[in-house]
This record gives structure tokens, C-alpha cells and sequence, in this order.
């Protein structure tokens, strides 16, 4: 968990000078409103399904069992949005984690891999629009699957569930070309509380 936060703040602090950069040298004049669509993937965490997952191992941990020698794969997210209107975008988000754990009970020891597969409809306002710098919020709202698999005492076993799940991206800047941007987010939910990444505007 340190390591990964570590290189979020790593991968981000560029990006945040950048930004600022940008801000503050740019001219007045509007983004290009011809352009419809964004696609996007980043990299984030914790997400929603981290917090989760500490509880879980807070109440499994009641009945005598640990997790231990955690590792966590933080949210890699792909996302489209499409702009009816210049400032106003409507699509959807793709996320993917995983965490692994060694489980030990009573001093026998088994593995657990949990993966989270998670869709959701999204929509965006950009508050402010330039040709080359952005500021936007972000709200999204779906379902994550669970798949959980756990092998102990020699046996496999999987159970899949199913989870109701949001994001919300309080503060969004986006940095570039009028067509391809890096960007940075910061608020909660499965993509994370901090994210950075790359999109793609035509």
C-alpha cells in the first residue's frame, strides 16, 4: 500500500506542474466544440473495493483467521464519454482489481485471489474549457463482480458476488493537445482517491 502510494504521488506531481503551467500561461479562447468523443485509461487506488476489503479482513480476522502478505493491484480503468453538448459528457467506465492474500488459520496457511470487474454509466461537466487545459467534475454509479478463489488444506474453491459501486471525481485537470491529454483526479470510488491518465478527444 505504501509502495503504490508512493508512486501515485510520483506519477502525479508532474503532471499537477504541468497543469499549472498550463493554467496560468494559456490564452482565453475555448475549447474546439466540434469535438464528441474521449476515450480514456488510467491507473488509481485506493479504490472503493480496498476499503472493503479491510473490513472483510477485520471480521474474518474475529473468527480466528489472517490475512497476510497482502498485495494489492490498484484500479486500471478504461472510459468513454460522448458530448451532446461541449461541456457535458455521458458514457460509462471499465474497472479492473485485484488483491492477494495468504490466509492462516489455526497455523495451516492458503491463498486468496480476489479479482473486482467493475461497470458503470458516467457523467461529466467540464467547468472549464480550453484549447489546452481543462477542469471538470465526474460522477458514476454501477455494479462490481467479485470473484473470489481460495485454495487451503488442498482444495479449490471460488465464489462470485456481486457488489453496488460509485466514483466520484471531485476535482479533474487535463493537460495537452485539444486531442490528447494527460490528466489527473482526485475524490473516491473504485477508480480511486487519486488517479492520473491518458485520453484520447475527437
Amino acid at each position: 500500500m505504501k509502495k503504490q502510494m508512493k508512486w501515485m504521488i510520483a506519477a502525479i506531481r508532474p503532471l499537477v506542474l504541468t497543469m499549472a503551467f498550463c493554467g496560468t500561461s494559456m490564452s482565453a479562447q475555448a475549447q474546439n466544440d466540434d469535438i464528441k468523443h474521449e476515450i480514456g485509461i488510467s491507473y488509481g487506488g485506493p479504490a472503493t473495493t480496498y476499503w472493503a476489503r479491510i473490513g472483510t479482513a477485520i471480521g474474518t480476522a474475529l473468527y480466528g483467521a489472517k490475512y497476510e502478505n497482502t498485495s494489492y493491484f490498484g484500479s486500471l480503468s478504461a472510459e468513454y464519454f460522448y458530448h451532446p453538448e461541449p461541456s457535458v459528457g455521458i458514457g460509462g467506465i471499465l474497472c479492473y482489481s485485484q488483491d492477494n492474500d495468504d490466509i492462516n488459520y489455526a497455523g495451516s496457511i492458503g491463498d486468496r485471489t480476489t479479482r473486482y470487474f467493475t461497470v458503470m454509466p458516467a457523467i461529466k461537466w467540464e467547468y472549464l474549457r480550453r484549447d489546452y487545459f481543462g477542469m471538470y467534475l465526474k460522477a458514476a454509479a454501477g455494479y462490481t463482480l467479485q470473484r473470489i478463489n481460495e485454495t487451503y488444506k488442498g482444495q479449490d474453491e471460488s465464489t462470485t458476488d456481486g457488489i453496488f459501486n460509485v466514483q466520484f471525481s471531485l476535482l479533474g485537470m487535463e493537460a495537452g493537445s485539444q486531442h490528447i491529454r494527460a490528466f489527473i483526479e482526485l475524490g473516491f470510488g473504485e477508480q480511486g482517491i487519486a488517479l492520473a491518465g491518458l485520453r484520447y478527444k475527437f
